[in-house]
């Protein structure tokens, strides 16, 4: 497969909303319940927000997503920044998806790998993420990354179905 990761733009988020919906309903059968994720859809009025807010991360000069293009649209994305969790620090990829017909081809790797390098750039010096425990592909995926088990678990918290998420994390400092 060919594709191209990119810096995202406000005008991929409706693209991104749709990778992230598809992706949940195929990566997250199992884990959650159907009925939750038969009605996710993608919501024009969080689109619009979302947009703004991009277009505000990118004015400051932060560029908190990338798009990676396969088949001639958005097939995937990564979206990272500083953790929000003052306890854990460091940076943090908030979020990781490729269609599902786009996996396996290098796509996700390539996110992930642009997502670390920007973490690294932008002086942090780990790199955490968040993966749903019975997601056993992902953790898979991180853990051939490099991404190690930090022993934190949570759950997710409203307005989603109560999922356990195990917290992975990554060296950024090339000599540790």
């Amino acid at each position: 497969m060919t594709y191209e990761v990119r810096p995202g733009a406000p005008g991929d988020v409706g693209a991104v909303e749709h990778v992230r919906v598809t992706t949940w309903k195929s990566a997250y059968r199992g884990i959650m319940p159907d009925d939750y994720l038969d009605a996710l859809a993608v919501e024009p009025d969080a689109v619009s927000g979302m947009e703004a807010g991009l277009a505000a991360a990118l004015d400051e000069g932060r560029v908190p997503l990338l798009v990676g293009e396969a088949g001639g649209g958005v097939a995937g994305f990564a979206n990272f920044g500083r953790c929000h969790d003052e306890e854990i620090g460091g940076g943090e990829v908030f979020a990781l998806y490729v269609l599902p017909e786009s996996q396996s081809g290098g796509l996700g790797r390539a996110l992930l790998t642009a997502a670390v390098e920007r973490l690294r750039a932008d002086g942090h010096e780990e790199a955490g993420l968040w993966v749903a425990s019975g997601n056993t592909r992902a953790r898979r995926f991180y853990e051939c990354f490099g991404f190690v088990p930090s022993g934190r678990t949570k759950s997710l918290p409203e307005p989603f179905p109560p999922v356990e998420e195990i917290h992975y994390t990554l060296s950024l400092n090339p000599l540790l």
